[in-house]
């Protein structure tokens, strides 16, 4: 009986830890995006004027149109 908990025990430690370290992984991500998804949207609101916003993010959408409607049409002919 000792024998079986000698042999296999270094499997509970081993599959506990390997949980512990994915869940320090996906804690420590969750905390790098909101600290850069916060810190983005503090610039954007204080530093940056709101119209610049406004012209840049119709820029981006139109250039993100284009690009989609290259790719569609280079799949498609």
């Amino acid at each position: 009986m000792f024998n079986w908990f000698f042999r296999y025990s270094f499997l509970i430690f081993f599959i506990f830890t390997l949980i512990l370290d994915f869940e320090f992984f996906i804690l420590f991500l969750n905390l790098i995006f909101i600290h850069l998804f916060t810190g983005l949207g503090a610039i954007l609101k204080d530093y940056i004027h709101q119209i610049e916003i406004k012209f840049f993010l119709i820029f981006l959408i139109r250039l993100l149109f284009f690009l989609i409607l290259n790719i569609c049409i280079e799949l498609w002919f």
